[in-house]
Order: structure tokens, then C-alpha cells, then sequence
């Protein structure tokens, strides 16, 4: 089980899962989340900040870690799952049903997917394409993604979210679908139990 330290009252996890804002992996995958001032830190990337200051020289103030890239197999089925999933979800194509299964612990949204596409219209005609996919564990990756409404232009809107594995399957994670309809007064009820 992770432990979480909290330094201070600042931040918080906005209906999602806490995650280290250096690697980005969540508070369930992590042995201990560190936070100070609405930053988290893992155990891992403080090892590696502390390898980082130990083997710097003394008048380099600036430092820098990566976080090291996790290895899946079957990379780009994996990034075609997880595109798939992304274009399930951000669709008015598919059915409603399709849509929620779509989304980690998506049994309960139909009501809230439905009451998004009432009260924002411009949803109708959405679209989704995945920029970029970063794997930070075997079950888990972090995705760049671009929304596409005709109010925002050729730009579009860029996001980043995540995407978890369950069983076989790869699916938009909850909290990144509940923080977007959140953005326009659209709460979700709790996951299914």
C-alpha cells in the first residue's frame, strides 16, 4: 500500500487520482507520494533527484531527471488500443453503451455522458486524435490528445490525460473523461463499486 506524506495543505487532486508531478504515475502504482504546496513527488523520482544532486558538480544549480520510460510489450498494438479507445470515447458515433465501456469504471456514465451532449451542443460534432502516448507502467500511459469542435478552430483543444489497462483491454481513464465534462458543470456520480 502507498503512503502519502503531506507537507502541507496546499493542492489537491481534483476527483482524480494523486499523481507524481515529475513522472506522472498515480498514488495506486507508487510505495510513497510526497507533497509540498500542490506538488507530489514519488519515491522513485526522489531517488533519482537525489542521484542527480549527489553526482552533479558544486556550481551547477540547475538538474534535471527523466523519468525512466516504462517497457510494454507490444508497444504499438498497445498505442493502437489506447487510440482506439480515445476515438470510442470522444465520438458521437458510437453507441452510448460503447462509449462507457470505453472508460475505466465506465458502467455508471451514460446519464452523465447524456447530460453533457444536452447541455453542451458543440459536442455532437466532437472529434479526438492522439498526439502522443507515454507509457509509465505496463498498465498505465499518459496521453496527448487534441479535441476537435469547430469553435476552436484549426488548432483545436489540446489535453493530457491518461489511459489504463484493465484485464486485456486498454480504456480512457475515468478521471480523465469526468475532468473534461467537469469543465463544462458536468459532475460524475462515484465509480461502480
Amino acid at each position: 500500500m502507498a503512503s502519502i506524506i503531506r507537507t502541507s495543505s496546499f493542492g489537491g487532486g481534483g476527483g482524480g487520482p494523486l499523481r507524481c508531478s515529475f513522472c506522472g504515475r498515480r498514488d495506486a502504482v507508487v510505495d510513497h507520494l510526497v507533497r509540498a504546496r500542490g506538488v507530489y513527488i514519488c519515491d522513485r523520482c526522489v531517488a533519482q533527484a537525489h542521484e542527480a544532486i549527489a553526482s552533479a558538480p558544486t556550481d551547477q544549480k540547475l538538474l534535471r531527471i527523466r523519468p525512466a520510460p516504462a517497457r510494454v510489450d507490444e508497444r504499438e498494438a498497445a498505442e493502437a488500443a489506447i487510440e482506439q479507445a480515445f476515438e470510442t470515447v470522444f465520438s458521437s458515433r458510437p453507441s452510448l453503451d460503447e462509449r462507457c465501456r470505453a472508460i475505466e469504471l465506465g458502467d455508471n456514465l451514460g446519464p452523465t455522458m447524456e447530460e453533457a451532449g444536452q447541455r453542451y451542443a458543440p459536442a455532437q460534432s466532437l472529434d479526438v486524435s492522439v498526439d502522443y502516448v507515454r507509457f509509465l507502467g505496463e498498465d498505465e500511459a499518459e496521453v496527448q490528445f487534441t479535441i476537435w469542435l469547430s469553435q476552436f478552430g484549426s488548432s483545436g483543444m489540446r489535453q493530457t490525460g491518461h489511459a489504463v489497462r484493465v484485464g486485456d483491454e486498454w480504456k480512457v481513464s475515468r478521471d480523465t473523461w469526468c475532468g473534461l465534462v467537469r469543465m463544462i458543470g458536468v459532475e460524475c456520480p462515484p465509480p461502480p463499486d
